[in-house]
């Protein structure tokens, strides 16, 4: 049976794929049923600008009220909206976090469905599952006239539809949207005040590199008389691997250890390169350059070494969790391969933070009020609330949130967690470098600059399955993950010899790794 899915563009269609589909004919029958009940009367609507429709209507809500949130119906965004839509919001079904899933599922087993679910916390097996069902109605042909922003984005970046486009070629619910790289990756962030005092320029090559750790080793830089100065460290054995994997040329797709070259799915796990990159990391570890706890710390520990300025370069996001005055970000270092990336996330992150269920009599206008949210105004309105209330705009034009907001004693998430649902992630939003103020710092954002000519055109998310694929997936993944995860500690730190790769690359093979990488192959070629 075959499918077909518009990839969506502003004013015209970029492109109509035929896509092999996974569902029954039952479910295609109740997808087309859905589909044709979406075309209701419009004459309330107004395509553009505000109010969105000119008679009052009402949308019942289903979500999770986060913990660090106050009711819905009392945030100042959300009454701002109300007035300037005309649309009204019925929160009675937005629920508390505590026992969330559990009435989530009783939702599922009834016959009664909430015209919208916004940070509703869909999986992927749900948006699957509930989409064929004909539970959640299929958007992608009502994006390009109903959501410009949206089908904007994706126009600008297509690696989107991976992340939301369903087996059987549908969009059944919407992710957010990070476009801020800044918040998508991990800065390679270098002790220059270390850097200065051994008298050396900041590395580009592996060689530098080699020569800057071999000279933070042993110097006792706060003076106090004990060798804790530590190189290099990371999170996790896991990150250490990941960020010089880019260095060796390898990118990071569909979340996880994939890439795509000339249309086609492959994995490095068992690449020579790869060997090459953990022979590296041998040597380095075996010269006591590497933390030696990279295997078995827990993070708060690791960023206790940060914050305590005993790391001369080590990974992290942002720098919110330590003091980052002495550190500056560095570029992915060369000599390893003819290019470099930056193992970033998508842009599409957070799927199925909206959808709309069978049973809303406007799905168009419900899909043009979430639409706002993921233009350059409403990703403001939901990022920094209401103007005069809980947000200015400085002398650049910028955004800022009220004193007394970033500064509270009680933590920003809390107070911003008052007037718009963000806080706690799964939100329709849209986060850009305008609107970012309160996630990254001056100094976080300056780093991202070093990373910036590497981070990959396109990457994919990790895709939508069929429950039975996604089963298939799951016992896959997890014997390759821990297979790969003990070996390559094994290789790093010297207790497993180089001379048993082809053992390691044969079991990979045993567990199946070609297997696993097809069905990526398969859901690449669906969306491609």
């Amino acid at each position: 049976m075959k499918k077909r899915i518009v990839a969506l563009a502003i004013g015209v269609s970029m492109l109509l794929g035929t896509l092999s589909g996974c569902g029954s004919a039952e479910a295609e029958k109740n997808v087309s049923e859905v589909t044709a009940s979406t075309g209701a009367s419009t004459e309330n609507l107004n395509k553009e600008g505000f109010p969105i429709v000119n008679e009052e209507i009402t949308l019942r809500v289903f979500g999770q009220q986060g913990p660090a949130q106050q009711p819905w119906d009392t945030m100042s965004m959300w009454k701002k909206y109300q007035e300037m839509t005309n649309i009204k919001l019925d929160f009675t079904d937005v629920l508390s976090a505590e026992g969330y899933d559990e009435k989530k599922s009783l939702m599922w087993a009834s016959d009664d469905y909430d015209d919208v679910f916004v940070r509703a916390f869909l999986t992927n097996t749900e948006i699957v599952k509930y989409g064929t069902m004909g539970i959640l109605i299929p958007l992608e042909d009502m994006l390009d006239e109903y959501a410009p922003n949206i089908s904007k984005h994706i126009q600008e970046n297509p690696a989107i539809l991976s992340r939301i486009t369903a087996p059987d070629g549908h969009i059944y619910a919407l992710p957010a949207l990070i476009d801020l790289t800044a918040a998508r990756d991990e800065k390679f962030w270098l002790n220059k005040a270390w850097l200065d005092e051994v008298g050396l320029d900041v590395p580009k090559s592996l060689d530098d590199l080699e020569a800057v750790l071999r000279a933070f080793k042993g110097t006792d830089f706060n003076g106090n008389g004990i060798d804790d100065e530590i190189p290099m460290s990371a999170s996790d054995a896991d990150t250490l691997i990941r960020r010089f994997a880019g260095v060796w040329g390898h990118q990071w797709q569909f979340d996880t250890w994939l890439e795509v070259k000339d249309d086609k799915v492959v994995s490095y796990l068992t690449d020579d390169s790869f060997k090459e990159e953990l022979m590296w990391l041998h040597d380095m570890y075996a010269e006591g350059l590497i933390d030696e706890e990279v295997f078995t710390q827990e993070y708060a520990k690791y960023l206790s070494k940060a914050s305590g300025n005993l790391l001369g370069l080590f990974f992290n996001q942002a720098d919110d969790a330590f003091d980052s005055t002495d550190y500056i970000g560095i570029s992915p270092f060369t000599g390893a391969a003819d290019k470099q990336y930056v193992q970033s996330a998508p842009i599409a992150r957070d799927n199925g933070v909206f959808a709309i269920s069978s049973d809303c009599k406007y799905p168009e206008a419900a899909l043009r009020f979430i639409d706002y949210f993921y233009g350059d105004e409403g990703s403001i309105m939901m990022r920094y609330g209401v103007e005069g209330e809980n947000m200015y705009f400085d002398e650049d034009g910028m955004p800022r949130y009220n004193d007394g907001i970033l500064d509270s004693p009680n933590g920003s998430g809390t107070e911003i967690g008052k007037f718009t649902i963000w806080p706690g992630g799964g939100a329709p939003q849209l986060v850009n470098e305008v609107n970012c103020e309160a996630i990254a710092s001056k100094n976080t954002l300056e780093a991202q600059v070093a990373l910036d000519p590497y981070v990959p055109e396109n990457i994919y998310s990790a895709p939508l399955f069929t429950e039975e694929v996604n089963d298939r997936v799951t016992v896959l993944w997890s014997d390759i993950e821990s297979y790969v995860q003990t070996t390559t500690a094994l290789f790093i730190r010297g207790e497993e010899s180089f001379d048993s790769w082809d053992t390691y690359v044969q079991t990979l093979k045993d567990i199946g790794i070609d297997e696993w990488v097809s069905i990526y192959q398969e859901a690449y070629d669906n969306i491609k």
